[in-house]
This record gives structure tokens, C-alpha cells and sequence, in this order.
């Protein structure tokens, strides 16, 4: 009977690879730290996997199995020197640590080539278990085959007082693994799928199931689904992640196809695969949490992961990733639980909108084609939530007017606390109306309108008509609290820029005209703000700001 060293008896050893190797008549031998979980399976020679789905439970027994621990170095060594496979599952931070007892199971197989299944989440798993058997003994190497495979199984956290062995899993079962990897004969193992392309069998995991099971779970958080299963019966979320899988699975099938059948048939395998994936997220049996699956964006969303890196796949491949985009957005909006790392530095950003955090979650550069396609999206998002807000506020605004919007955010990249919508009816060499619409606590930066060309300067008028917005002018008196007040109001980082703190506090309905020239800023209430503007002749470009970072350009 042929036997595989499982180092590793977690969700994924015990879940998924020794169910497939023991139902082709292998031994499984774990090898665990956990002694309790060591006893039990060595007591026991066997456990139970519970495959769950919609339609119901299958039990499936899993034997033999027997378990060895991991302190116990010369045991484990004499077992992986007697193994015809190994395979890993241990977690990237501890994946280092089995570079020596490698290399010393190596010299005692004497010559006898070993592959390790390296069954990791991680894109570079495989090269960090070779670098550290090359740190233990470089000559071990040749020996050694460092085999790539796809993690595809979801295993549902166990119950409250669940049985130590047993295990619940989805009915899914294919374990890809990489052929030119091997240095041995490739087990013959149903599920065991050995892929010539193996660079294409990571980016249909990463592309595709990472990227929709994450476009699920930021999408349906905003709409205050708890688990995956939630999300995936909601029609159109669910239409929109099938939107974000096909661009992803077009990207795919032009980056690896070589010949226009070969993109074709790729082109159907990817879609294929996205179906099948939207169906096995509506397992109710796994429930999966939607906190889960959406923690930690600052690693999900790094430049070349699932939604980022697909997104760049994308537009390499001259793939309009207009779906994906949208649910970047929704990734941007999550709200990180106190124990996700970054989460405070995740919050602070997200203050200053979602250019500045991909910014600096991805450190890809403004010039990179993803942050001119993510500028473009957040454009039409924010004129299409202008115009509903100035529907709500009982103004009529035509097809032609909706799409004039100017979105203008003083080149500060901080739209969500610097930035105006601005529809402009008329404006011509001697007056001027528009509507500005203001998002909650957005601010418009201290400036002035100065004389130019023989012009005194505009005189304007403001008129809420929705919402509430705090203007400040000059002529506030020291001690009245007006300050204070003003920049509770303004971003730490940019106190310096404000220097006019007379307080009008404008509602609906009341009005306040500025002479030529006045310096002046504004703030929208905690609900936004809708205001009209009539005026002298406006020219935007020549204003004179406070601050200067902003580029006023219309």
C-alpha cells in the first residue's frame, strides 16, 4: 500500500487531501503538533468527512490514517525517508520550518527522488519551502520535487462541540496539481488533476474563485448579508459577480490561449467554472461568513491578488473591467472588524475615498492604466449620485445636464472630503447659475474669486435648498468658539489651509451673498447638501485657493 506524509492535519490535510489519496487505497501518515488530535487519530485509525450540501449529507470514512509528531524529528525523517509522497499544509508561516527535516529525509532516501504536494495558500508557497530545504543542504534540491496545487475544496468552520476528527466539507473534490513538478511518477489518484499550464490553473483560482467569492462578500456586506449563501441568492449581486467572473475569465482566455480555438475553448472552461462556483456559494451548509471571506482587504486587495491584479489582467488584455471596478468599490467600503490587521489605518484612508486607499493599499503608481480606469468609474458613480440627489431635492435634471456634471475634486484625490459636483445652467460675460451638490462632511477649500481682466471679481450668491452647510467669511471675533468649531470640521492634515472662520450656518431655504473677492469655504451637513449659485461671470480656473496642492481645473 503506497503511503503520503500529510505534515499538517488541518482543515485541508484532514479535509481535503487524505480523503482523495485514501479512497485510491493509499496510507495517510499525519504529522501534527496537536498531540490530542494525534492520539485520537492513531487510537482510532480512522475518521469521518461529511460531504454537506442543499440537498443533503454524504459520510465518507477516511482510512487509514495514522499520525506522527512533528517534534518527534528523526520519526518523522524515517517516515518521509519510507514515503512514496509527501504533500504540505502546515500555513506559509510555518512552511520555513520543514526545510531540514526535508533535506535530512532526503540524504537517508539515498538517491530515491520525493515530490511534496505543497497544498498552501500562497502564490510562492513552493519556492519558499525550496528556499528553505536550499538553507538546510543546497545539494537535497535535485531530489525534491516542489509541486504547485490549487486549493479549490471550502470546509465550513466546525460546530460547537463538533467531534476532534470529524469534518465537514463541500462535495468538491479536484486537487490540480502541476506535471512538470514532479521528479517521480504523478499518483494515480482520482481527483488528482495534473495541468500542463499550471501558471493558468493559479490565475483561474485567484481570478476567478478568489475574485468572485470576495466581489460576494464586499458587495454583500454593503448590503448587510451575514454569509455567502445570503449573497449568492440575491439576484443581482449575484448578476454582477457573474459580470466580474466573465471579464476576468476573457482576460484569462486571451492571456493563455495561443490560437483562436484554444481561446475559445478556454473562453467556455472559465465561464464554466464561474457558474459552477456561483452555485456551490449557495451551499447553506457551509455558511460561510461574510466577515470571513471579506477580512483583511489590505491583503486581498494588493496589487496583483483577486480583485486588483484581475482588474490589471483585465485592462492588459484590452478587457473593460467595468464589473469588477464596481465591486473593487464595494471592497473599499468595508468595514474591518477591531482584530483585522491595519484596520485603523484601513479607516483613516477611507476618509480620504478609494483612489487614496488603492493608492496606497496596491503602491502602484497614479500613472498605472488601473487608477485612470478606477478615476473614470468613480466619475460616473458620482455624477449618477449627484443627480439623484438633486431628483431628491426636487430639481429637474435632463438627460444632457446629468451627463455635464463636473465632478471637481481640486486634484486632491480626496473626493469624499474635498470635492463639489457642479451643474452649471448658464454662464455667460455677465451672470452665472449652477446647482452644487455636496456629499455628508464634504468640504469645498478656502479660495477667492479675484479681479481679473478689468472684473471685479464674481459675487455670488448662495440658497440651500437641501441639507445644511457651514460657510465661513471673514470678520470672526477671538473667543467666540467659531474656530474651534471650524476646524472640528477640517482633516487634521490640512488646519493650515483654512484661515476664514466667521460661521453662516445656511438650511434649506436661507440665502447669503459674497462681495467680489471674499475669501470663503464651505462644509456640508452630516446629511450633504444641495445649493444654488447665482452669479457674476464664473471662471473656476482663476481662483486663488488657500491651499497649494489643489489644481482647480474644470
Amino acid at each position: 500500500m503506497p503511503t503520503l506524509i500529510q505534515i499538517g492535519a488541518g482543515n485541508i490535510g484532514r479535509g481535503f487531501v487524505a480523503p482523495l489519496f485514501t479512497a485510491s487505497g493509499w496510507e495517510v501518515v499525519f504529522v501534527d503538533v496537536n498531540q490530542r488530535l494525534i492520539d485520537e487519530l492513531n487510537q482510532r485509525g480512522r475518521y469521518q468527512v461529511t460531504e454537506v450540501d442543499n440537498d443533503g449529507a454524504v459520510a465518507v470514512v477516511v482510512t487509514p490514517v495514522r499520525a506522527i509528531n512533528g517534534a518527534d524529528v528523526a520519526a518523522v525523517t524515517a517516515a518521509l525517508a519510507r514515503a512514496d509522497l509527501a504533500s504540505t499544509a502546515v500555513g506559509l508561516a510555518v512552511l520555513g520550518r520543514l526545510g531540514p527535516v526535508l533535506a535530512a529525509a532526503t540524504r537517508a532516501r539515498q538517491g530515491r527522488p520525493l515530490d511534496v504536494l505543497v497544498c498552501e495558500n500562497g502564490l510562492d508557497a513552493h519556492d519558499r519551502l525550496r528556499q528553505a530545504v536550499n538553507a538546510a543542504d543546497p545539494a537535497a534540491i535535485a531530489l525534491l520535487g516542489f509541486v504547485r496545487t490549487s486549493i479549490g475544496r471550502m470546509i465550513p468552520a466546525p460546530e460547537a462541540n463538533a467531534d476532534l476528527l470529524d469534518i465537514a466539507v463541500e462535495p468538491y473534490g479536484n486537487l490540480p496539481v502541476e506535471r512538470v513538478a514532479f521528479r517521480g511518477s504523478i499518483p494515480a489518484v482520482r481527483g488528482i488533476d495534473a495541468a500542463e499550464d499550471f501558471d493558468l490553473i493559479i490565475r483561474q483560482k485567484l481570478y476567478l474563485h478568489n475574485l468572485t467569492h470576495a466581489c460576494l462578500a464586499y458587495g454583500g456586506a454593503r448590503k448587510g448579508y451575514a454569509t455567502i449563501p445570503d449573497c449568492a441568492v440575491d439576484a443581482k449581486l449575484a448578476a454582477s459577480v457573474r459580470s466580474a467572473g466573465f471579464e476576468a475569465a476573457e482576460a484569462l482566455a486571451r492571456a493563455h490561449g495561443r490560437s483562436d480555438v484554444e481561446r475559445a475553448r478556454l473562453r467556455r472552461e472559465n465561464r464554466d467554472l464561474v457558474e459552477d462556483l456561483l452555485e456551490r456559494y449557495g451551499n447553506r451548509r457551509l455558511n460561510d461568513p461574510v466577515a470571513r471571506v471579506g477580512r483583511d482587504p489590505w491583503r486581498k486587495l494588493a496589487a496583483d491578488d483577486r480583485l486588483v491584479g484581475a482588474a490589471r489582467l483585465c485592462l492588459e488584455q484590452g478587457v473593460h473591467p467595468t464589473a469588477i471596478m464596481r465591486h473593487l468599490l464595494d471592497a473599499c467600503a468595508w468595514q474591518p472588524a477591531a482584530d483585522e490587521p491595519q484596520a485603523e489605518q484601513w479607516r483613516d484612508l477611507q476618509k480620504r475615498g478609494p483612489l487614496a486607499q488603492l493608492l496606497a493599499v496596491t503602491g502602484l503608481p497614479r500613472t498605472e492604466p488601473l487608477m485612470q480606469q478606477l478615476r473614470e468609474t468613480l466619475l460616473d458613480q458620482r455624477r449618477i449620485a449627484a443627480v439623484k440627489t438633486l431628483k431628491a431635492a426636487g430639481v429637474v435634471v435632463t438627460p444632457a445636464e446629468a451627463e455635464a456634471f463636473e465632478i471637481a475634486d481640486f486634484g486632491l484625490d480626496r473626493f469624499e472630503q474635498y470635492g463639489l459636483a457642479i451643474l452649471v445652467y448658464v454662464n455667460t460675460d455677465r451672470c452665472c447659475a449652477k446647482e452644487l451638490v455636496m456629499t455628508p462632511g464634504q468640504i469645498c477649500p478656502e479660495h477667492r474669486h479675484p479681479p481679473l481682466e478689468g472684473e471685479l471679481g464674481k459675487e455670488e450668491t448662495f440658497r440651500c435648498r437641501a441639507g445644511e452647510v457651514h460657510l465661513f467669511v471673514p470678520g470672526h471675533k477671538q473667543g467666540s468658539g467659531e474656530q474651534e468649531f471650524a476646524l472640528r470640521l477640517v482633516p487634521a492634515d490640512k488646519h493650515a489651509t483654512v484661515t476664514m472662520f466667521k460661521h453662516i450656518h445656511l438650511t434649506p431655504g436661507s440665502q447669503y451673498t459674497l462681495k467680489p473677492n471674499t475669501p470663503h469655504w464651505f462644509v456640508a451637513g452630516p446629511q450633504g447638501a444641495v445649493v444654488s449659485e447665482f452669479s457674476t461671470r464664473s471662471r473656476d480656473e482663476a481662483d486663488v485657493f488657500t491651499d497649494p496642492e489643489i489644481r482647480r481645473v474644470p
